[in-house]
């Protein structure tokens, strides 16, 4: 046989023939032909709706896993037995649904670490060179200190408010601007040098709070802040009459008494673009100061680009309150969806791959293009300027569970009572020494009331 182009040809063409067969044999090898299955692996994540699951992460986790199958294991009212407590519900729908990856908050996360429920992340972290530099350190460091030096996992958002301002009422009273790491005392006594006086639409406030409406909620959440608890737990004694307390009802009482702060009479659960601005004074450009999360920032920004004759004006961010014992921390800061491998899970390395991928920096980098309420973990994909107040916090520990082992009954009455009190303080009806002894025995009368009813249903 005659090759046209001598022996050098003929190599080439020997070459480019075997490189033929090898592609073809390649692409066979990933295709299933007749009788061939392509491997599949399971996953079943829990969260609080399915729906919200696909369009917080299921959607794009699976664009990049595309072998996965997943299933939601939905932690909602219809799965939790509302009539028993809580963490026995919850450790029930465990036992029933066998999720390989936990949603947990900080307290539940803290908990089943110290069960031996979770399963370290160290050795995934270690073999895959994950890197974690890019996510907020004091996030990690607090979930490595819950998990006793280990990670057990990793959230992908955080929660936390921080003090809106307005520049330019600020500029026009001669006020000087609030700073980071301020206490409430502070940014009340700020507040109170704005004029309380105005009528109508003149009228402006120091001060506004989502979902404070009287001075009992102003000093409920004052009270969160510095990490007050009306009732000791282990005790079920009421506890209110101490120097703490007394200082934090002071502070309510006065903010309310001076018109400091702007108590609206229903709260705004949300709504249209337009409902948001009639509903909020602060963006109409009557407080000086609001206490919010992130999402304020995309709610102005939207004003701005949708609403022609909105009135702009310039404003920026602060850290939100702090205790006045540590200022560099928060017990605002909520990091309150940690996703967990469940100890034991054959699903084990899909687990991994999902809370890999949720927390990495290519997941970042597409959810970052809207402000949520929630932040990413990793914020270096954000550039507005106004969200470093966001991240300079450390969060501080807060079991959300203590208030769970409460009595329901006692929950809402004790609250209404307080209300109730605080309400004839501002009013001057009584002094604030008379309202607290009042909420304090008759607070233990009702909590005992409530334990002895709850222990009578109790079968």
């Amino acid at each position: 046989m005659y090759f046209k182009g001598g022996p050098g040809m003929l190599r080439r063409k020997m070459r480019l023939g075997i490189g033929f067969i090898a592609l073809c044999l390649l692409i066979a090898g990933c295709y299933p032909t007749s009788g061939q299955t392509t491997r599949h692996r399971f996953l079943k994540v829990m969260y609080f709706g399915e729906r919200s699951f696909y369009e917080d992460y299921g959607d794009l986790f699976l664009s990049r896993y595309g072998d996965v199958d997943v299933e939601v294991a939905v932690l909602d009212s219809s799965t939790i037995d509302p009539a028993k407590e809580y963490s026995v519900a919850l450790r029930e729908f465990i036992q029933r649904e066998n999720p390989d990856v936990f949603y947990l908050s900080s307290s539940e996360y803290e908990r089943f670490v110290q069960e031996g429920l979770l399963s370290s992340l160290e050795p995934f972290i270690k073999s895959d060179q994950y890197e974690l530099s890019g996510m907020q350190g004091p996030i990690v460091d607090f979930l490595r200190e819950l998990g006793v030096g280990q990670l057990y996992g990793l959230s992908p958002t955080f929660y936390v408010p921080a003090l809106y301002y307005n520049a330019d009422l600020f500029k026009q009273y001669g006020v000087r601007p609030p700073q980071d790491n301020m206490t409430w005392r502070e940014i009340l006594q700020l507040a109170a040098r704005f004029p309380a006086d105005g009528q109508g639409e003149r009228r402006i406030y120091g001060l506004s709070v989502p979902f404070v409406q009287s001075a009992g909620s102003l000093a409920d959440r004052i009270a969160g802040t510095q990490g007050l608890s009306a009732v000791n737990p282990k005790t079920m004694q009421v506890t209110l009459n101490t120097d703490s307390w007394r200082d934090v009802w002071d502070m309510a009482v006065s903010a309310v008494q001076s018109g400091t702060v702007y108590l609206p009479e229903t709260p705004f659960y949300g709504g249209s673009l337009q409902d948001y601005l009639d509903n909020d004074l602060f963006l109409q450009g009557r407080v000086a100061m609001k206490l919010d999360d992130a999402g304020l920032l995309e709610t102005l920004e939207s004003l701005t680009k949708t609403m022609p004759k909105y009135k702009t004006f310039s404003f920026d961010t602060v850290t939100g309150p702090v205790d006045p014992a540590d200022r560099s921390a928060s017990r605002d800061v909520e990091v309150g969806q940690i996703f967990a491998i469940r100890s034991g899970t054959p699903n084990l390395e899909a687990a991994w791959d999902f809370i890999k991928y949720v927390n990495s920096d290519d997941y970042a980098s597409i959810k970052a293009r809207v402000i949520h309420s929630s932040l990413l973990t990793r914020t270096s994909h954000y550039n507005d300027s106004r969200l470093e107040a966001f991240n300079k916090l450390r969060p501080l520990s807060v079991d959300y569970g203590r208030e769970a082992k409460l009595p329901d009954s006692f929950a809402d009455k004790f609250k209404t009572l307080t209300s109730d009190e605080l309400d004839k303080v501002v009013r001057k009806e009584k002094t604030l020494k008379e309202a607290m002894e009042f909420v304090s025995t008759s607070g233990q009368s009702l909590l005992e009331q409530a334990m002895k009813t709850e222990m009578l249903e109790t079968p």
